[in-house]
């Protein structure tokens, strides 16, 4: 069986886009040097210079991703997570990346699926849009029907996609450890985390095992379970590169005028939303990792459904174990049980424990100290992890455990989406139940919430 065709991923292309991200490591390598001896007397920045000297690199970054596409657009937004490693001006700049690519021919897509199915797009389905729902910058998905009649939405991967992801790791690698040198971070970690990021959304059938879960888990909740739709996935028609799932009628859950038309009330189906989402977070601690209205379709009874599980995210119950006790001991003040969480978590080495403890002492805002119960359940906990990051950053064995940036992220984009959506209902409210069980119990669900 032959390969799909591959475009602009010859060994020629390759060649090409990995000179461009050599040269846009020597850059980085350059204004980084340039900063230290400075900031070692060596050479002199005026005011704010450092700053634009590393937004303008953040910016021909953007510009080299929009150009080449493909692992780019996807390497810059999961680097932007990174604050704990990258300047705030450049995680700013690289948040701006938009996972919004123009789709390839349609002759390429039908023969990707040839590829994966073993049959061309005609045998295959009843019938297959030639233009596609959505394009991206790993995938284009479109329209189709399987013989039995079933509407369904039809995932493919651009053929080559994964070469050229390839050189894009290659050289992510090799910056990360030419800068490993001058940041506390364990890049080597941190390389690791972006690559299985991006790989693990280059598999389709480990997406729709994401969907099934996520389906699973809350329909736990019965109220959840009647109101929140997560599309089934059609396995016959399912492979690596290939996800063929239902098909979720709808409009984007932030389309006012739609939402209008069909009788359905905003707020509702925003809380509805966000529980959903904080069931997953809070609860299974697995959960959809981008919750953004791309991703939430509203139908005319409505009910939301909840697309596009590439972006998923498992934390170990030692990480959440580790956010509970430490969340508890900065509330009770309690030093010693602080830095004890943060080394059960593999946050810091033993050696730096009593380190951990001086710093929690002096540290340890009083805004957190001695929480009501209610109090607790309004902790704005992307705030609070950002704060330990910022405190943490002065210990040498300093890491921050796998899961945790998408983890505060998810959380953020949520609470975010429902200030914007629905500014009428009080977003902490719902997550006060949520948050105060996962605290006192380990993740239990409120009552009336399964």
């Amino acid at each position: 069986m032959s390969r799909a065709p591959e475009r602009g991923t010859g060994a020629l292309a390759l060649l090409g886009r990995f000179l461009v991200l050599l040269g846009l490591i020597l850059r980085a390598a350059g204004i980084t040097l340039r900063i230290l001896l400075a900031g070692r007397g060596i050479g002199r920045l005026a005011p704010g210079q450092r700053v634009e000297l590393q937004r303008r690199f953040a910016r021909r970054f953007v510009e080299v991703a929009v150009r080449y596409k493909g692992g780019l657009i996807k390497l810059g937004q999961v680097a932007s997570l990174r604050v704990d490693v990258l300047p705030e001006e450049v995680s700013a700049e690289l948040a701006c990346l938009q996972d919004r690519v123009d789709p390839h021919p349609y002759a390429e897509i039908a023969e990707q699926i040839r590829h994966e199915l073993g049959l061309p797009p005609e045998q295959a389905f009843q019938h297959l849009d030639s233009q596609p729902l959505a394009s991206a910058s790993l995938g284009q998905v479109h329209r189709g029907r399987l013989p039995g009649g079933e509407h369904v939405a039809v995932k493919i991967l651009y053929p080559g996609v994964e070469r050229s992801v390839a050189v894009d790791l290659v050289a992510a690698r090799m910056g990360l450890w030419l800068f490993d040198f001058v940041t506390v971070a364990e890049l080597g970690r941190v390389y690791r985390e972006i690559r299985d990021s991006i790989l693990r959304e280059m598999d389709y059938e480990r997406e729709g095992r994401a969907a099934e879960e996520v389906a699973a888990n809350l329909a736990r909740d019965s109220q959840l379970a009647e109101r929140i739709r997560v599309p089934a996935i059609y396995w016959s028609h399912t492979r690596r590169r290939v996800l063929t799932m239902e098909l979720m009628p709808g409009v984007k859950i932030n389309d006012r005028e739609a939402l209008l038309r069909q009788g359905v009330d905003l707020e509702e189906v925003v809380e509805l939303a966000t529980r959903a989402f904080l069931h997953m977070i809070f609860r299974d601690g697995f959960f959809h990792c981008d919750p953004h209205p791309g991703n939430l379709l509203v139908d005319a009874q409505g009910r939301v459904g909840i697309v596009d599980f590439g972006m998923n995210k498992r934390l170990s119950p030692e990480v959440m174990r580790m956010m509970r006790r430490n969340v508890l001991a900065t509330v009770t003040r309690d030093p010693v049980a602080y830095a004890d969480s943060l080394l059960e978590g593999g946050v810091i080495d033993a050696a730096d424990v009593k380190t951990v403890e001086e710093i929690a002492r002096i540290s340890f805002d009083p805004a957190y100290y001695n929480l009501t119960p209610r109090e607790l359940a309004d902790l704005d906990f992307g705030e609070y992890f950002g704060r330990m990051r910022a405190q943490m950053k002065r210990v040498g064995s300093f890491r921050l455990p796998d899961g945790l940036v998408m983890w505060s992220r998810a959380l953020t984009l949520l609470l975010g989406l429902a200030s914007e959506l629905a500014p009428g209902i009080r977003p902490m409210e719902v997550v006060g139940p949520y948050a105060l069980r996962f605290l006192q119990e380990g993740g239990t669900a409120p009552p009336g919430g399964g």
